[in-house]
């Protein structure tokens, strides 16, 4: 058998057994035991490292990863250690400084440890490619577009009609990117914290109100549906709101977003639109309205939805199969599906389409270890 191969067999020997509730603290402490004895052995460890939570207590001077959202690209540490789950809980700076300043001197389980050149020799090879790869997509931290400048709603006289929901949890890297993108929208936003741990929550706190977004905390994860029915309900509680724009928190937004899902809004012919075209949706037709081509789709992911308040409050409340995170079985959300295809008044139940205005939004997270559900996606192209 090749080492290939029998990589392949070990990584999914081991996604099994992380499954299974008896074998899991088993393999975190296999994990941290061999990534604490990579660290020594050079004989001694190096004097501050980066490193999350569960080592912090090994390491006297390690600097913690919440930490690194004050440091920024300051960052100065002797070693890195990124648990390949958590990367999201890294200020993108510091990743940044790391990825460019160190090698990749050891990769097993679910970290990888970095260390200035020479130290030891760089690990080389497929998986390690797949991890530098993955970290100059993260690292590339900064919109790959410069939104224009655009007279918020919030400022303007008059009643706002529209208003925007984002919904987060545990993910305060990828909070960092996306909401500076979807504030510049102009319509005012509301980000619901599903209950994320106090440093996350923390860092959250701190990017909403550098970009300007209210931030709500739920007192504890209960679900992506908990979190989308508070914030659709605190948002339609103002009776100036008509449509509300969901987004999840890892997504790239188009500057002009709002201003085209404005040109095919329609209460009762069009009432849920959407700007992320998924390749798994596949589209019935493809229509031009206002002067814009678009798909017409029997379903869509909630990446992003675009709805008329009518709509929302006919499907909600969006039900939770379970509670709280990571979701009990591998797979996509199935609040898209109840939004869309399941409510007795979603628009398949009424016999209608949901538009898709192709090229507003995309995810920059696709890989399994930034989803807390273990779903893995295809990376999207650029807007």
């Amino acid at each position: 058998m090749s080492s290939g191969a029998a990589s392949r067999l070990l990584r999914r020997a081991q996604r099994h057994l992380s499954r299974q509730r008896w074998a899991a603290p088993l393999l975190s402490e296999w994990d941290r035991w061999r990534t604490l004895h990579a660290l020594r052995r050079r004989g001694h460890l190096p004097r501050r490292v980066l490193a999350p939570p569960e080592l912090l207590a090994d390491l006297p001077a390690a600097v913690s990863y919440p930490s690194t959202f004050a440091s920024g690209a300051g960052l100065s540490v002797d070693a890195g250690v990124l648990r390949l789950d958590k990367l999201q809980d890294v200020d993108v700076r510091a990743l940044g400084a790391v990825r460019a300043r160190m090698a990749c001197t050891y990769l097993g389980g679910r970290y990888a440890l970095f260390e200035p050149p020479g130290a030891r020799a760089a690990l080389t090879g497929p998986d390690v490619e797949m991890l530098l790869a993955r970290l100059d997509d993260i690292c590339r931290g900064e919109p790959a577009h410069r939104p224009p400048h655009v007279t918020r709603a919030a400022d303007g006289a008059g009643p706002v009609g529209r208003a925007v929901l984002v919904t987060t949890y545990e993910r305060p890297a990828a909070l960092q990117r996306s909401l500076p993108q979807i504030v510049a929208l102009g319509a005012p936003v509301l980000v619901v914290d599903d209950g994320s741990s106090r440093d996350a929550r923390e860092a959250n706190r701190a990017i909403c109100a550098a970009a300007g977004a209210t931030y709500l905390l739920l007192p504890e994860n209960r679900g992506l549906p908990t979190a989308q029915n508070v914030g659709l309900s605190v948002l339609m509680a103002d009776p100036a709101v008509r449509w509300i724009s969901y987004f999840q928190d890892d997504v790239d937004v188009r500057p002009d977003a709002l201003e085209r899902l404005a040109a095919v809004e329609d209460a009762e012919a069009r009432p849920i639109i959407t700007g992320y075209d998924a390749d798994d949706h596949q589209p019935v037709d493809q229509v031009e309205i206002a002067g814009l081509t678009v798909k017409r789709k029997r379903s869509t992911p909630a990446m992003h939805l675009h709805a008329h308040v009518d709509y929302w409050a006919g499907v909600m409340p969006i039900p939770s199969p379970y509670v709280g995170a990571p979701k009990p079985v591998r797979g996509s959300s199935l609040e898209d599906w109840w939004i869309v295809n399941d409510a007795p008044r979603s628009a398949e139940q009424r016999g209608i389409l949901v538009v898709c205005v192709p090229g507003l939004v995309r995810t920059f997270l696709w890989h399994r270890d930034d989803s807390t559900w273990d779903n893995e996606n295809r990376p999207d192209p650029e807007l």
